[in-house]
């Protein structure tokens, strides 16, 4: 079992099931009870005051980080940590959780905190992608969803949870136009019109038993792109039955491919652009891999 010295806690009370900050204290309860001593930075959901708590923390004397919060939390702080040795734990308290589902990590919080300090705790080392002057750890978009969490609001989100998300989802449908985009990878160039572009680190959808290509993996050194072409609610459904059926490479809908640098997405017109969940402007973005960069805690299923 490992034994931590000290920790570092970073609590979003905005995110979608913090209930308000409600979750605090059961996590400085565990703490206290397994006699970790905890530092606790609290912070409200926007990025930008998560991003200056998170460059005012020094890593010394600190050899656990906890995330408690959503996607995008979870992202910002991780830029702190990648390329250390300094594990990262993750109490997923968000709408969505992707990378808690992926890494298999408990959504119930005293059975992620179990994590931390049960005999069965183990990490891997999984890849990040760099955007500009921030890390992401699971997905970057652009079309749809981005504009979809840019119109949901924090309230929504703590109110409907995931359900928020797919009012917005909908009404984004309605007239829906393809847009033209550019796109480099690898020395390679293609262009296409779609409605969305998602490049994905995992196999998580927010859906439960829906994930995307069976070839994707967290820590495999490659990042996997769609190109998926729904315009109206029969394409979404084709879109949903060619994901359960694991045909992403030959569906009319959705194409896929993989790429192992980097990739750069330009579009005809300016495109918001999404990344764990946080809009973060619009396109054109360039992204590059880095293969097993940040060292993260993950439940006890998790076979990769």
């Amino acid at each position: 079992m490992t034994t931590y010295k000290n920790a570092q806690l970073f609590y979003n009370s905005d995110s979608g099931q913090s209930k308000k900050g409600r979750q605090l204290e059961p996590i400085r309860e565990y703490f206290e009870q397994h006699g970790i001593p905890l530092k606790i930075t609290k912070f409200p959901a926007k990025g930008e005051d998560i991003k200056t708590a998170v460059d005012q923390i020094s890593v010394e004397d600190v050899d656990l980080f906890v995330a408690a919060g959503g996607d995008g939390t979870i992202s910002l702080i991780s830029n702190k940590l990648i390329g250390t040795e300094i594990p990262l734990a993750i109490l997923p308290l968000g709408t969505g959780n992707l990378l808690a589902q992926e890494l298999q990590i408990p959504l119930n919080l005293e059975k992620a905190l179990s994590l931390l300090t049960n005999d069965q705790s183990k990490t891997i080392l999984m890849d990040t992608m760099k955007l500009e002057d921030r890390s992401c750890l699971l997905n970057v978009s652009v079309g749809v969803t981005s504009k979809v969490m840019k119109n949901t609001l924090a309230v929504e989100k703590q109110r409907y949870g995931i359900f928020a998300y797919i009012v917005h989802f909908i009404q984004q449908f309605l007239g829906l136009k393809l847009n033209r985009y550019f796109v480099e990878y690898d020395d390679k160039n293609i262009t296409f019109r779609a409605s969305e572009v998602l490049i994905t680190n995992g196999q998580s959808t927010g859906v439960e038993n829906l994930k995307w290509s069976n070839k994707i993996a967290i820590n495999d050194g490659r990042l996997d792109l769609f190109i998926i072409r729904a315009t109206n609610f029969m394409d979404v459904i084709r879109l949903v039955f060619s994901i359960f059926q694991k045909k992403s490479e030959q569906n009319n809908v959705m194409k896929y491919l993989q790429f192992s640098d980097y990739c750069r997405i330009e579009t005809q017109t300016p495109t918001p652009t999404q990344a764990d969940g946080d809009t973060i402007g619009e396109t054109p973005i360039e992204i590059h891999i880095k293969p097993k960069s940040l060292k993260v805690i993950v439940g006890e299923n998790y076979n990769n």
